[in-house]
């Protein structure tokens, strides 16, 4: 039995949305491993560290998104200031 023009159409745009879908999760995905990796940085290198820190002063306008990060601003205020890692050491 052949599909009505309708039944393609709707076919059609249920796989477009599962499309968007995935290129969603990819780009969150790939936005909480690059977050992490500049979480990382930001708690051993002192110059990324403030960078960090007033960037997300700077940017970060919501009130839900401030209330979020301020536990992570607040402990990267804390660090004492150390050397940045050496060349050749894991980040």
């Amino acid at each position: 039995m052949s599909q009505t023009l309708e039944q393609k159409i709707a076919e059609a745009q249920a796989k477009l949305a599962r499309l968007r879908n995935q290129e969603r999760q990819l780009e969150n995905g790939q936005k909480i491993i690059a977050g992490g990796m500049f979480i990382n940085l930001a708690k051993k290198d002192p110059k990324i560290r403030q960078l960090f820190v007033e960037t997300a002063e700077k940017t970060v306008t919501r009130e839900a998104d401030k209330k979020r990060l301020e536990p992570l601003l607040k402990e990267l205020r804390e660090i004492k200031h150390t050397e940045p890692p050496k060349q050749g050491d894991e980040v």
